[in-house]
């Protein structure tokens, strides 16, 4: 059953979202759209009131090996870490792996700017990865305007192959989920939707959770289990 993931930068936005009834947690701060990795001080703050309730991954971007070993400390779920194109992709796969596999779970967030790598989806695997997302910037331009709807379920059936979950996330909308749940990702991703004026700088908005939510209970009675 794909998740509701709900993105939340400190305690009172976690909270706010627990209480909407989210049962996975981004804890990631925000510039320009983009997620921005939280301290490991903010990081286990907002992990003392999330407890057993949700689970909580956590941005891990731009950090040298002693600060992703800071936050893989902390307890977290996962750490969301993104990945460069090609060659460059491909080395930061096998440098992070063999560094913090053992120790936390780690996912590799691609952008979509040229398209899903398909190529480095293996190369997670085998560096030790539990997961992959399909991550766009949260602007009015996020993920299903920046790729087709076909690439987006390759993605996933690559993901699927190299028997990785997968994530889905950026920009999205209320509208989105019935496109997108029958895909049956392991989660969608919200943040912008999800925010007062539905600007992901602002506070998050109980109500337009709860609205998701409901998209998500309607939409799911139309999916078809897989056999």
């Amino acid at each position: 059953m794909t998740a509701l993931q709900v993105t939340v930068a400190n305690t009172d936005e976690a909270q706010a979202a627990i209480a909407a009834g989210v049962t996975a947690i981004f804890a990631a701060g925000n510039a320009g759209g983009l997620p921005t990795s939280l301290s490991a001080a903010e990081l286990r703050a907002i992990l003392s009131v999330a407890g057993e309730r949700v689970a909580v991954v956590a941005a891990a971007d731009g950090l040298a090996a002693d600060g992703l070993a800071d936050l893989a400390a902390t307890g977290v779920s996962a750490l969301v870490l993104p990945v460069p194109e090609g060659d460059a992709g491909a080395a930061m796969l096998s440098r992070t792996g063999r560094s913090l596999a053992t120790s936390v779970k780690l996912i590799a967030a691609f952008p979509p700017e040229a398209g899903p790598d398909f190529d480095l989806m293996p190369v997670a695997a085998i560096a030790g990865f539990s997961g992959v997302w399909l991550s766009a910037p949260e602007t009015p331009d996020g993920l299903t305007k920046a790729v087709k709807l076909a690439d987006i379920a390759r993605f996933i059936a690559a993901a699927r192959r190299s028997k990785l979950t997968v994530g889905l996330s950026g920009g999205l909308r209320v509208v989105d989920v019935g496109t997108l749940l029958p895909l049956r990702p392991d989660h969608l991703g919200f943040r912008a939707a999800v925010s007062e004026d539905e600007d992901p700088a602002k506070p998050l908005d109980p109500a337009r959770i709860r609205a998701v939510a409901a998209a998500f209970a309607i939409h799911a009675a139309h999916v078809t289990p897989e056999v």
